[in-house]
């Protein structure tokens, strides 16, 4: 039987809203790494700055109702973590991987840091094509670069998540794609209502979606994007596969089309 790791304890010593600083008397845990506190591992802590050599500052990305100086941290000993797979297909997760479609959990499945090195440069296309997404105002006034980026400003009530809902519908449909939804600070009404209308347009197959609910910390919608652009890349770099990515309610709409 393999060695468990040893277990690295820290103590809470300062709470400032999702900001969070950490003692640790031994190991220093690096930048990214996933801190769990309170009883059942209930509040989730991203590193994102060592302050000195026994000092750690993060964000949390769950509420820290409850969370005071004094109590224990434990170190996971590695990032947060997407699952990655055919099996995400259809499903709806928050930013930990965990399922919110309140279908049976997915077991036996692949997860993936949501810190990856970019590809190198030489793996990257210079050429340029279009994508054409079947909307002649978009593909004749504004087309857009396949594997390029995307953003889509306007008022609220305006067609926005519309026009991305028919993007979704035409990359399934037209190139036998994979699209991963983001939804960032969206309402659960409006997350509901997306998953119904693909589930109605039968594209949900090919659909993944991903949700920071405007309830939750600003850790969990700073790192739900992330969490999204995981699973794409797998899709992009394992399964060689089209992957419309839509990052929604972000000040603006913000598409990319990853080759």
């Amino acid at each position: 039987m393999a060695n468990r790791r040893p277990l690295n304890l820290g103590t809470v010593i300062s709470v400032r809203g999702s900001i969070v600083d950490v003692l640790f008397e031994k190991h220093l845990p690096p930048v990214y790494t996933l801190l769990r506190a309170r009883k059942e591992s209930q509040i989730a802590i991203e590193v994102l700055t060592q302050l000195d050599a026994h000092r750690v500052r993060g964000i949390a990305l769950t509420p820290t109702e409850g969370l005071a100086r004094g109590m224990a941290v434990e170190d996971t000993g590695g990032p947060l973590k997407a699952p990655v797979g055919r099996e995400i297909l259809s499903r709806m997760f928050d930013v930990f991987g965990n399922t919110i479609d309140r279908r049976q959990p997915l077991s036996d499945i692949q997860w993936r840091s949501i810190h990856q090195t970019p590809p190198p440069l030489m793996r990257r296309s210079t050429t340029s094509e279009i994508f054409e997404t079947g909307i002649k105002a978009i593909d004749v006034l504004v087309p857009l670069e396949r594997g390029g980026k995307a953003g889509l400003f306007g008022g609220a009530g305006v067609g926005k998540t519309v026009l991305l809902t028919e993007m979704i519908h035409n990359v399934v449909k037209q190139h036998q794609g994979v699209s991963i939804f983001c939804g960032i600070g969206e309402r659960c009404r409006e997350g509901e209502e997306l998953y119904r209308d693909m589930k109605d347009a039968g594209v949900l197959p090919n659909t993944v979606m991903v949700f920071g609910q405007m309830n939750e910390p600003p850790g969990a919608r700073f790192r739900v994007g992330h969490t999204a652009l995981t699973m794409a890349e797998y899709f992009r770099d394992d399964e060689h596969r089209d992957v419309l990515l839509l990052i929604d309610n972000m000040a603006l709409r913000y598409s990319v089309w990853i080759r």
